[in-house]
C-alpha cells in the first residue's frame, strides 16, 4: 500500500494514536472540505490500540480539516482552514461538552489548539492544551455526576437549615433534593473549593456588586461566577471558554471584549463582569425567568428553546423542562443556589472564615510602547511582575500590546507617582507606540522598514525574526512615529485610582479621560460640601448634582446608601442618570 504523503499526524498527547492520510490523488490539500462525512472518510486509516473504526461525522470532519491545515503552505489558506476548524471544534464542544472524554476528540483538540497558538503567535503556556485550567471544572463534573443518582430529584424539601436562608433575592432560591445534594457536596470538603471562594470574594466581590448594580441585574448573580470559574480570572474550560465568566471568544466579542494574540479581555475581571451582566440581562429579557436565563447561559438559547417546546406546561419553568436539558445544565441551577446559600451564610455551615483580603484596587497608568514589558513596568513602579500579572490578567504576552493609542495598565495602589517619574526618564524609543501591519504579496522587510520610518533591525527585534523571510498574511509589529505623550506633568500630580469596597468614589475611565482633557465639568463633590483634593469624607448633603462619569452605584456607595433608596427617593425606574441631574439624598 503506497502512502502519497509521508506526513504522520500525531495530535495532542494521546499515545498510540496515529492518523495517516491516504489521498490517492497525490496531495493532502486536495481533500474536499465541504462534504459532511457520515463516518471516517474512506481515504483515512486510523491505526490505534483501541477500536476507532468509526467516528462521529463532526469528529471525522475535524481530522480532515486538520490534515488540510498541516499540508497548506499559503498563510491565507492556513488562516481560513484554521478559523473553520476552530469554529467547528467550538460548536462541537459547546453542544457536547462530554465529547472530550473520548481520546479521539482530545487528540484532535490538542493538535488544533496547538496549531492555533503557533499560527497566531500566542505564547506557550505551562498547562497542557488538553487540560482545563481551574479546579472548578473537576468539582462540577463530580457534583453533576452525583446528582444523577438522586431519586425524586425535584421533590420539594423543607428548605435550608435555620440561619441558612438567602433572603431578599430576585432569583428564586428553590429548595429540592438536587439543591440539598449540591449543598452537601460543596460543604463536605470546603478546602477544595468553597474556602477559596470565600477568600476571592473579598477581592472581587465589591467590584462585581458594583458592576451588577450599574447594569441593573440581581446582585446574587455574583455567585454564578463562583460555579463558572471559582472566581478565577484565567480559568479555561475544556471547551475553550475563558475567564471568570467563561466566555467563548465569539460571545465575548459580541459583548465588546477584545480577543486577539495580545489581549484576551475575557480574563479582565471588570470588563468580563460587565459583559456577563449584559448577556444575562438579554437572556432574561428573552425568557422572562432567571432560572431559564441561567440555563441558557450554560447550554445556549437554542438548547433552552427546544426544551421549552417539548414541555406540556402552559408556562414552563426551568424545573418543568429539567429532564429535557443536558446533564450539566440539570445540575447548573441547583449548584448556583447551593453556592448562594453557602456564601451568604458560611457560619451556618461551619465554614472557616478566611484571612482578611483587600478588595480590588489599583492605579491606572496610560502608557505607550510595544516593547514595554511587565518586567520593565515592575521596575519602574517598584513592584513585582507577579503583582502586575494579577492586576492585568488580560495581557497574553506580559507586555503592552501594539497600539497607536495609549494602553491603560493597572499598577498597585500608591505606586503611580514613582512610576510616572521613572517612566518620564525612559528613552523615547522605549515609549514609542506601535501597530500591526499585514504583509502583502511582494513585500520585503526593508520596504516595510522604509514605509514606517524604521530599520530592519528594529523590525526583527520587535517580531523575533532572525533573517529577512516574511510571508503574505504575516502580521508584523511596526513602530508609530508620531504620537502624543502618554503621561503629562499634571498626570504625575493626580493619580488615577480605582478602589472598590470603600466610601470613596470609583473613578471610571470616562472620568479619567475627562480630567485628562481639561474638561470644564464641575467637581463631583456634593453641592453642600467644600471641594478638596484630599480624600476626606464629605458631610451628607440633601441634594447632589450628577457630573459626567457618575453612576448611580458610585453615588450610592459614596453616601452610604443603597441604589434602591436612591431610586425610591428620586422616582427612578432604572439606573440611568444624566449630567446636571439633581438627586435627593436623605438621612
Amino acid at each position: 500500500m503506497s502512502i502519497s504523503s509521508s506526513r504522520a499526524l500525531v495530535a495532542g498527547s494521546c499515545t498510540g494514536f496515529v492518523l495517516l492520510i491516504l489521498t490517492g490523488c497525490g496531495a493532502l490539500s486536495s481533500l474536499a472540505p465541504t462534504p459532511e462525512p457520515k463516518r471516517v472518510p474512506t481515504d483515512t486509516i486510523l491505526v490505534a490500540d483501541e477500536d476507532t473504526a468509526a467516528l462521529d461525522p463532526e469528529v471525522a470532519r475535524l481530522y480532515v480539516l486538520k490534515s488540510e491545515l498541516l499540508a497548506a503552505e499559503d498563510s491565507v489558506r492556513r488562516a481560513q482552514l484554521l478559523n473553520q476548524a476552530m469554529a467547528e471544534l467550538s460548536a462541537l464542544l459547546r453542544s457536547q461538552p462530554e465529547a472530550l472524554r473520548e481520546s479521539a476528540v482530545r487528540s484532535v483538540y490538542g493538535g488544533l489548539t496547538a496549531e492555533y497558538r503557533r499560527f497566531h503567535g500566542y505564547p506557550s503556556e505551562p498547562d497542557s492544551t488538553l487540560l482545563a485550567r481551574g479546579q472548578i471544572f473537576s468539582v462540577r463534573a463530580r457534583l453533576f455526576a452525583s446528582l444523577e443518582q438522586v431519586e425524586n430529584p425535584l421533590l420539594n424539601t423543607e428548605g435550608p437549615r435555620p440561619g441558612a436562608e438567602v433572603e431578599n433575592t430576585e432569583i428564586p432560591m428553590t429548595s429540592n433534593r438536587l439543591v440539598s445534594e449540591s449543598v452537601t457536596y460543596l460543604k463536605d470538603d470546603p478546602s477544595k473549593h468553597v474556602n477559596r471562594w470565600l477568600k476571592r470574594v473579598q477581592v472581587y466581590g465589591p467590584m462585581i456588586d458594583h458592576i451588577l448594580a450599574e447594569e441593573n441585574v440581581p446582585q446574587e448573580l455574583k455567585y454564578l461566577a463562583m460555579i463558572e470559574s471559582g472566581l478565577t480570572p484565567d480559568a479555561r474550560s475544556w471547551a475553550g471558554a475563558v475567564g471568570m465568566w467563561q466566555f467563548m471568544a465569539s460571545t465575548g466579542r459580541r459583548y465588546g471584549l477584545t480577543v486577539n494574540a495580545w489581549v484576551d479581555e475575557r480574563r479582565d475581571p471588570e470588563k468580563a463582569t460587565r459583559a456577563a451582566a449584559q448577556h444575562l440581562n438579554n437572556l432574561h429579557d428573552e425568557f422572562g425567568d432567571w432560572h431559564l436565563a441561567l440555563a441558557a447561559y450554560n447550554c445556549g438559547t437554542n438548547c433552552v428553546r427546544q426544551a421549552l417546546r417539548r414541555s406540556d406546561a402552559e408556562t414552563p419553568s426551568y424545573w418543568d423542562i429539567h429532564e429535557s436539558l443536558p446533564r450539566e445544565t440539570q445540575g447548573y441551577v441547583p449548584m448556583f443556589i447551593a453556592a448562594a446559600r453557602l456564601m451568604e451564610n458560611p457560619d451556618a455551615f461551619d465554614l472557616k472564615a478566611p484571612d482578611p483580603a483587600s478588595p480590588l484596587a489599583y492605579d491606572y497608568v496610560p502608557v505607550h510602547g510595544s516593547r514595554l514589558s511587565l518586567s520593565t513596568v515592575s521596575r519602574l513602579a517598584d513592584t513585582t511582575r507577579s503583582a502586575l500579572e494579577s492586576l492585568n490578567p488580560e495581557l497574553r504576552r506580559a507586555r503592552v500590546p501594539p497600539s497607536k493609542e495609549r494602553y491603560y495598565l493597572r499598577i498597585p495602589v500608591g505606586s503611580y507617582p514613582r512610576f510616572a517619574w521613572n517612566y518620564a526618564d525612559l528613552p523615547d524609543e522605549k515609549k514609542r507606540p506601535a501597530t500591526t501591519y499585514a504583509v502583502r504579496r511582494g513585500d520585503t522587510l526593508s520596504e516595510i522598514a522604509v514605509q514606517f520610518g524604521t530599520s530592519t533591525d528594529v523590525l526583527r527585534r520587535l517580531n523575533g525574526i532572525r533573517g529577512s523571510t516574511i510571508r503574505p498574511g504575516d502580521r508584523l509589529v511596526v513602530p508609530v512615529q508620531e504620537y502624543a505623550s502618554a503621561l503629562s506633568a499634571s498626570d504625575q500630580q493626580q493619580p488615577m485610582r480605582v478602589q472598590y469596597g470603600t466610601s470613596s468614589p470609583v473613578r471610571t475611565l470616562e472620568t479619567i479621560e475627562t480630567a485628562r482633557a481639561g474638561s470644564d465639568t464641575e467637581s463631583p463633590e456634593p453641592e453642600s460640601a467644600s471641594s478638596s483634593s484630599s480624600s476626606t469624607a464629605a458631610t451628607s448633603p440633601t441634594t447632589y448634582r450628577v457630573t459626567r462619569g457618575d453612576t448611580l452605584g458610585e453615588i450610592a456607595q459614596r453616601f452610604g446608601v443603597t441604589i434602591r433608596q436612591l431610586q425610591v427617593w428620586n422616582d427612578l425606574d432604572g439606573t440611568r442618570i444624566r449630567p446636571g441631574q439633581r438627586l435627593q439624598i436623605r438621612d
